[in-house]
């Protein structure tokens, strides 16, 4: 098939988050719901995107093959499927595209291309920090800033709050945090940890409000 700059993004986007939904894509790169369909199908049929049907009520998966991975050009090993996960993945891709809105001009690093720069960094010579905590994302800002995006869609427990707070506390690869999290409960006893430890310059725990305005 002859692939268009459009079919080429798609595969990037996929490729760059790992897993997405067909619904995401739609909204992302197509005008109509139908469009979207035909040609995912297509990419589909040409073994550049594989769908996963995970839960019979939740939506299927999209993932980029090895070819897609190799046309997207963004030099990260395809995705492999990963069920404990596939919920935080794509409240994501639905979060980073929300900041993205809010913020023109901004750039979004996921996950996956820091951990393979990380990597590669390590490779060359450089110390590999195990301390060093690998954010969900970073969202650069027009203005440089680079916020460390945190999503949490379940509590987590204070301990493990405090070791993650921490690790960022030497972190000098970040500006400030934004840490979102799954309840006004989780948010008040994160609001405390941070001021606990002085923090409160650096982490800014927000509310996760899903598909609505963050």
């Amino acid at each position: 098939m002859r692939l268009t700059p459009r079919d080429l993004d798609v595969l990037r986007f996929a490729a760059r988050h790992g897993m997405v939904t067909p619904e995401q894509l739609a909204t992302r790169f197509f005008t109509a719901p139908p469009l979207a369909l035909r040609r995912l199908r297509a990419l589909e049929s040409a073994g550049l995107l594989v769908r996963d049907r995970v839960l019979v009520a939740a939506p299927p998966v999209v993932r980029a093959t090895p070819a897609g991975t190799r046309l997207a050009g963004c030099d990260l090993a395809p995705a492999s499927l990963d069920l404990a996960r596939i919920a935080h993945n794509l409240a994501l891709v639905d979060l980073s595209e929300q900041l993205l809105a809010a913020h023109p001009g901004s750039a979004w690093t996921t996950e996956r291309e820091l951990r393979r720069d990380r990597m590669r960094a390590a490779r060359a010579g450089g110390r590999w920090e195990r301390q060093r905590r690998v954010p969900d994302g970073i969202l650069q800002l027009a203005a440089g800033t680079r916020i460390a995006i945190e999503l949490d869609l379940t509590p987590k427990r204070s301990a493990r709050l405090e070791m993650l707070a921490g690790a960022y506390a030497v972190d000098r690869d970040v500006d400030t945090v934004w840490w979102y999290l799954p309840s006004e409960t989780a948010v008040a006893r994160m609001r405390t940890l941070v001021d606990e430890r002085g923090l409160e310059h650096l982490i800014d725990p927000r509310l996760h409000k899903g598909d609505r305005s963050t």
